[in-house]
């Protein structure tokens, strides 16, 4: 788990470097994969900006429907096999990106990232004398 602040992009570059989205990435785009891999943001942020985040992967149906955490995938935007004019005239080596769409794929991740964990809405954490406690819980 690593700590990254909203109002400092390098804090969420540093809780994510290039080289985990890379890898991140290169996995997810395979055609068969099943589980897919990026970053959670595991909390609202406190009133000097700071969240916590960590690297994790889950499955492709793998939902959450009450909205904590908030998982991002890593997806590259350029798509390096599109720019060809035939698909079979193409190499069956795996093409690198330029190293300009790799640095765009990174920092448009970043910004997503920096934007969902601005705009994410947490539950309230429960507390003492909250109505969801009361009342007979068994035994």
């Amino acid at each position: 788990m690593a700590e990254a602040n909203i109002n400092d992009r390098a804090s969420f570059e540093r809780a994510y470097d290039r080289h985990s989205f890379e890898q991140d990435a290169a996995m997810n785009a395979r055609s068969d994969t099943t589980v897919v891999h990026g970053v959670t943001i595991l909390s609202a942020p406190d009133a000097e900006g700071r969240v916590e985040l960590s690297r994790i992967s889950q499955h492709v149906g793998e939902g959450n429907p009450e909205g904590d955490p908030v998982f991002v995938a890593a997806f590259r935007l350029h798509d390096t096999a599109a720019d060809t004019a035939s698909t079979y005239a193409s190499s069956v080596e795996p093409v690198a990106a330029a190293r300009g769409d790799a640095t765009d794929d990174y920092r448009a991740f970043i910004d997503q990232l920096l934007d969902t964990a601005r705009n994410a809405q947490f539950k309230p954490d429960i507390g003492r004398g909250e109505e969801r406690l009361k009342g007979f819980h068994g035994g």
